[in-house]
């Protein structure tokens, strides 16, 4: 009996330590997008935002223009969304149909939201210096830094309980950080514009995950009412 109700503290500590980090995961970047969004939508001019542009484009030489131009392009829309068909696909054929929800709702909901976000904060990209790379749309948020968080937060989601957590989350972040990095030594996004893209794109993957638990769990029910 006395190890039963160990077992239970046990399970219900654990579960508070996951909501609170979930309840932290989720309301850091929306508090931040928030104060980035406010101060946009209030056309006030975002502290240090250009000044780090300018810092970063000293550094410019033909090997990172070379260099930065190649991730952006590895990370705009097209390969993107050839590599979710790729994790949909390879999901769907180990039948693992809740990841693949995640995947598709995750990075989906983020390409829609990402496209009615510009609309709604129609905000011009920055023009301090001649564009390696041309871009039509609005500024805010970043697409590349939205639908990439998108991604790669939930493929570090469903490897999160396998040996490749440590690998993914490491992997994952310097990739993000790289393509952020990107957009601004381009100088097609200004560092508000970045840093509002990741915080939105992990705030909306982890709304996914949290329907998606919610799935699973009556998943897992249903067998055993349809029993009864």
């Amino acid at each position: 009996m006395e190890s039963i109700k160990k077992y239970i503290k046990q399970f219900e500590r654990v579960q508070l330590f996951r909501l609170l980090v979930a309840l932290l995961l989720f309301w850091t970047p929306v508090i931040l997008f928030s104060k980035i969004a406010g101060e946009i939508l209030e056309h006030e001019p975002v502290l240090f935002d250009t000044q780090i542009l300018y810092w970063i484009h000293n550094f410019s030489t033909p090997f990172l223009d070379a260099l930065f131009v190649c991730v952006t392009t590895i990370a705009g829309p097209i390969y993107l969304m050839f590599i979710t068909i790729a994790i949909l696909a390879f999901l769907l054929y180990k039948k693992k149909r809740l990841n693949a929800l995640l995947v598709f709702f995750g990075v989906g909901g983020a390409t829609a939201a990402n496209f009615i976000l510009k609309l709604i904060f129609h905000r011009d990209r920055p023009a301090l210096w001649h564009r390696l790379v041309v871009e039509t749309d609005f500024s805010f948020p970043s697409g590349h830094s939205m639908i990439s968080m998108a991604l790669i937060a939930s493929v570090i989601i469903m490897l999160w309980n396998t040996r490749w957590r440590l690998t993914s989350l490491i992997v994952g972040t310097f990739v993000l950080l790289m393509i952020g990095a990107s957009r601004l030594y381009l100088g097609v996004h200004y560092p508000t514009d970045v840093v509002a893209g990741w915080s939105i794109g992990l705030a909306w993957v982890i709304i996914v995950l949290f329907i998606v638990r919610k799935l699973s769990i009556r998943k897992r029910i249903s067998p055993n009412l349809t029993k009864k």
